[in-house]
């Protein structure tokens, strides 16, 4: 079993390195061999809104600045997980901009959701497990509840969390969930 954790390189602090150990480390009691990826700025570039990977080269990137590489392990992993500090309730701008690089792995047409708004219909019959995990010193309530709120809109098969230096917390998650590639839409 395969597991790629993606994080800011950015926005190495203290309770970073304390949430990628206790992360490493769960996904290691459940027998995953890890990768680690860091994202800088620059390394990666925005999404340019092309739609080439829809149109010129369906499911790749039409930018060859590493993101295929990382859509490759991505899509050949079971679980992935995403470390991001919260700025201002959101994702990082390096970590968001990975996240709007998963682009190709979606198809260009929309389903609607139960609730009304719509998602890219899905291009493979299963994906790679998705943990999106906030962290940062004296997050407020409203900025973890926006966090979590926007990480579930934008993504169906997710889970969100928010570390503030509850390494019991993430372990609690990484032992009860069923770590596995999951059907359906991302």
């Amino acid at each position: 079993m395969n597991a790629f954790i993606i994080s800011d390189k950015d926005y190495q602090t203290e309770m970073f390195y304390c949430l990628d150990e206790a992360v490493s480390s769960c996904l290691k009691e459940r027998g995953f061999d890890t990768e680690h990826r860091e994202i800088g700025r620059k390394e990666i570039t925005s999404c340019m809104g092309c739609f080439g990977c829809w149109i010129k080269e369906p499911g790749e990137c039409v930018m060859k600045d590493g993101m295929a590489e990382i859509n490759q392990k991505c899509m050949n992993s079971d679980i992935v997980v995403y470390l991001s500090p919260i700025v201002f309730g959101q994702f990082s701008a390096n970590i968001k901009n990975v996240i709007d690089r998963w682009l190709p792995n979606m198809l260009p047409f929309f389903i609607s959701r139960p609730d009304g708004s719509t998602i890219h219909s899905a291009r493979y019959k299963t994906y790679p497990m998705q943990f999106i995990i906030g962290y940062g010193d004296g997050i407020s309530q409203e900025d973890s509840e926006l966090f979590v709120d926007i990480t579930k809109k934008h993504r169906t098969n997710v889970e969100a969390l928010v570390f503030q230096g509850n390494v019991k917390e993430i372990s609690d998650v990484f032992k009860q969930e069923k770590l596995e590639r999951v059907g359906g839409q991302l």
